[in-house]
Order: structure tokens, then sequence, then C-alpha cells
């Protein structure tokens, strides 16, 4: 198939989810709108939002027939609403945007340049402040997986934007947004999305502006459930590439899980309205997830923590987290 007839026929489904973003929602769309690259449908899925966003959507609407407004009505979040929008989406591939950011004119046309294959998932680098530190090559996940994780720091990388989706990759495989995570249900996403592909090309451009928002989940607190929802879709990411796991992604993937296991404890359980027997009860749930690796694969004080957990000295290990937040 020849560049042009692959530029005609590739139809893009960008879909935004939108929740109460009045103020940023109209540079997010014209950005959206001005693009180079002109082939694409623009799904706006309202996530029940309470103010004027609806009305700014259905003028957009009024005036662009690439432009398609779905009203949930009632709030039910971004997972929930990402769903939605991939069941709405007709495109080739599938691209995410937030609504509080907004792209560059040549965004997608970037995207379609370098696209060759459905088994190598494209990304882009990420504008917040300024672009991460990323390393421009493809990347076999068979061969190159500890070079791609480690070097990327792409755990940390891992939101739904900024990257070039298969449709028919989530359709067939069922790849979905968990509603019952509040925070790294993008994460899950991504990792199900990468059992699926065969390679991932990190491109040499840097389009994508992220807007800090005080609104932003990211600075949200989250409940423990959700956190130990992570650690435990890490825990099989981890099992899933044991034969690659040598030491530096070993020491890489357990740092990171290490901080979502923190993150449950400092957000899930300090500072909770939680009977003792209701934080014990989590922190055994923890107690009982974590392995040798987590005690081999961290430094001093992760490696108290370690022991702590497995010694059930769950008094201690709540006075010590106290101790060293405050």
């Amino acid at each position: 198939m020849g560049k042009d007839t692959l530029e005609q026929d590739m139809l893009i489904s960008v879909i935004i989810p939108v929740y109460n973003s009045a103020n940023s929602l109209p540079q997010c769309i014209n950005s959206i709108l001005e693009q180079r690259y002109k082939n694409f449908e623009l799904l706006l899925i309202n996530d029940g939002s309470a103010d004027c966003s609806l009305e700014i959507m259905n003028s957009f609407a009024g005036k662009d027939q690439r432009v398609k407004v779905i009203d949930k009505i009632k709030n039910s979040g971004v997972s929930d609403t990402r769903n939605m929008g991939i069941s709405h989406a007709k495109g080739k591939i599938i691209c995410f945007i937030d609504s509080d950011d907004w792209v560059e004119k040549n965004y997608l046309q970037v995207f379609v340049d370098h696209y060759k294959s459905s088994d190598t998932l494209l990304l882009q680098n990420i504008i917040r402040g300024k672009a991460r530190d990323l390393h421009y090559k493809t990347y076999q996940i068979q061969t190159d997986f500890t070079e791609l994780l480690v070097r990327n720091n792409l755990l940390y990388f891992g939101g739904p934007v900024a990257k070039f989706f298969e449709r028919e990759i989530i359709t067939e495989n069922k790849i979905t947004f968990n509603k019952e995570v509040s925070y790294g249900e993008d994460l899950m996403f991504f990792l199900e999305y990468m059992k699926h592909i065969n390679a991932i090309k990190i491109i040499d451009a840097s389009l994508y502006h992220y807007e800090f928002t005080e609104s932003s989940l990211s600075r949200s607190k989250h409940s423990f459930e959700s956190l130990f929802k992570l650690h435990t879709a890490i825990k099989d990411f981890i099992s899933l590439h044991r034969q690659q796991s040598g030491k530096k992604l070993k020491k890489y993937v357990y740092q990171v899980d290490w901080d979502i296991i923190e993150s449950g404890i400092d957000q899930g359980i300090i500072g909770k309205n939680l009977s003792r027997k209701e934080a014990y009860k989590n922190l055994d749930c923890i107690a009982s997830s974590i392995n040798i690796c987590h005690f081999i694969y961290t430094g001093f004080y992760r490696k108290a923590l370690f022991l702590l957990l497995k010694t059930r000295q769950f008094k201690l290990l709540l006075k010590l987290k106290r101790t060293l937040n405050k």
C-alpha cells in the first residue's frame, strides 16, 4: 500500500472524555480541528458535566461534521467515558486526548508518517513544562524489553495520550479501562495492550502539551483498593515477563511496585478514617502479595518495610510511616 493511499484511507478516532472542562475545552478542540491531517472523527464524550462543557461541544459539532458529541448525562468517571468512546469509534486508529490539554498542528500527521505496521505501537513525547527524557528508536518487545522500560522509564509514561492505538487490537482482545480503579487504570490498559504487539516505536516528536490543573487525577488521593489493584497488575506483568527479567529490569519494576505499595499505605490507610481492624486487613493484603524479590531489589528503608509487613508488625509500621510523613 502506497503512502498516499495509506493517508487517504486511515481514519483516526480522536477520543476526548470531558468533565467540567469549559475553560480549557475550546483550545483543546480547536487544536484538533486545525490538524494538518484531516481524516479523523472527533468523539467528545460528556461525563455528566455541570458547567457549560456540553454547550461548547454541541457548538463545535454544529460547525464541523467530524465532531460527534456523546452525552452520558450522569458522571461515571474517566474510565467508563473512554470505554464509551472506544465503543463508538469507527477509525482504524484510536488517539486519546485529555480535555485540559492541546496538541500542535502536525500531531496526527507525524503519527501517520511513521505508521508501518499494526503490531507496532507509536508513541510521542509529552511536554509537561519540558519534554520528558525519552530515547527515540524502535524497540522489539521480545529482545529490547529492558532497554524499552528502564531507559525510558516507561511505566511512568503509561497514560493513554500521545499514543497511536490500533482499534482492532483493543476490540478483539477486549481491552478496556477498569471502571473500578480511580488511579493507574491507564497504566493497566497500556500493560494489557503491550501483550498483543511486537514493538514500540518512540518518535522524535514532542507535540502533545499536558496542562497541570488542580482537579487533575494525578494530584488526587486514591483508595487503597485502586492502588492495590494496580499493584496486582504490576505483579502479573512481572510474572508474564519473568524470562526477560534480568537484574536491571527487576530493580526498575520492583521500584515502581514499591512506589504503588507505599502510596497504598500513605493514601489508602494513613489519614483515612479506618478502624485498626480495617487498616490491618489492608496491610495483611500487601504482606501476602509481596515476595522475596521485593526485599532483594530495593534499598534499606524498603527492606525494613518488607520485614515489618512480613512479620505483621503493623502497629510499628504505621507508627514509622506517620512519623516520616509529618
